[in-house]
């Protein structure tokens, strides 16, 4: 039993004014559902466009179904952001049962979804306590943040220790992610046509870092192995890494493969698989692979040295 559920117990007939911490994030997080359910996550979903369709990222479509239809489409299909009502209904449904929420979201350089949530928190600073956070990342790396203050939420932790824990996470990461094509890209208007080109020309495949909440260019490499293989190169360089979580849109044997590499190297760290979803899929198409590692926290003394 952990400190804050002995506490917990010592606290009879708690409700709202025992400051229960809420945790909300948003559907580019690619949380699994079990996790959804288990800790009780409110997600806000995106919006993907195809045409004059309109559908909830996670909710009106699947993963499943779109990276199926995706293909198939003559015109790239859009995404949008939650509006700012979207966010306030949100954290309004949960101030029934507390005032104290903690709201993480994709980067803000990527989405204007974060800056949604803080508008919506603004509107409510009167009546509930919401802490808004940029992760500065994306899918699970994000959501493993996610998680992680979600199980202290609901271990009992208060806001700010909530808080702490998800920057915490967040900052231990270390994230690469593979990309099978540009074309994506390109038809996003994210990167030239003679980038892209170029790139289908010699079949290269760039490998990504997200720092500071941007997409950075790391390596590119010739085939899909190289690829899986410079994750696992980038991701489990120095440092004592305490878990690990997978990525993958299109094909779970690459995840296969990444998890059996890094079970072999680290037999007793907890690793998590989890697909992107719509969204992310948009812009990176099929056949992305990605690898975030959590590293452990420094004692104090390093730190201050």
């Amino acid at each position: 039993m952990t400190v804050f559920q002995r506490l917990r117990r010592l606290i009879p007939g708690q409700k709202k004014a025992h400051k229960l911490v809420r945790v909300v994030t948003d559907s580019t997080a690619d949380l699994p559902v079990e996790f959804i359910a288990e800790l009780g996550i409110t997600v806000v979903p995106l919006q993907v466009i195809f045409g004059t369709e309109t559908f909830r990222d996670g909710v009106d479509l699947t993963a499943e179904e779109f990276f199926k239809r995706l293909p198939q489409e003559k015109e790239l299909p859009t995404t949008s952001q939650p509006s700012v009502g979207e966010f306030q209904q949100a954290y309004e449904a949960l101030m029934e049962e507390t005032d104290h929420v903690l709201s993480i979201h994709l980067s803000a350089g990527f989405s204007g979804t974060v800056g949604a949530a803080q508008q919506a928190a603004d509107r409510l600073a009167e009546r509930c306590e919401i802490e808004v956070i940029d992760s500065g990342t994306v899918s699970m790396a994000m959501g493993f943040a996610v998680i992680e203050a979600a199980r202290a939420a609901q271990d009992g932790a208060d806001l700010d220790t909530c808080t702490r824990i998800a920057r915490s996470v967040l900052g231990r990461q270390r994230l690469a992610v593979a990309l099978d094509t540009l074309e994506y890209l390109r038809r996003g208007g994210r990167i030239g046509r003679a980038t892209a080109f170029l790139g289908s020309l010699l079949r290269l495949k760039p490998i990504l870092t997200i720092r500071d909440g941007a997409a950075f260019p790391l390596s590119r490499v010739r085939t899909r192995k190289k690829a899986l293989n410079e994750l696992l190169r980038v991701c489990l360089g120095p440092g004592d890494i305490t878990e690990a979580i997978v990525m993958y849109t299109t094909d779970p044997t690459d995840a296969a493969y990444l998890t059996d590499a890094i079970r072999q190297r680290h037999p007793d760290i907890p690793i998590h698989e989890g697909r992107i979803g719509p969204v992310i899929g948009v812009h990176a198409g099929p056949g992305l692979i990605g690898l975030a590692v959590v590293l452990a926290e420094r004692p104090a003394s390093e730190d201050a040295s």
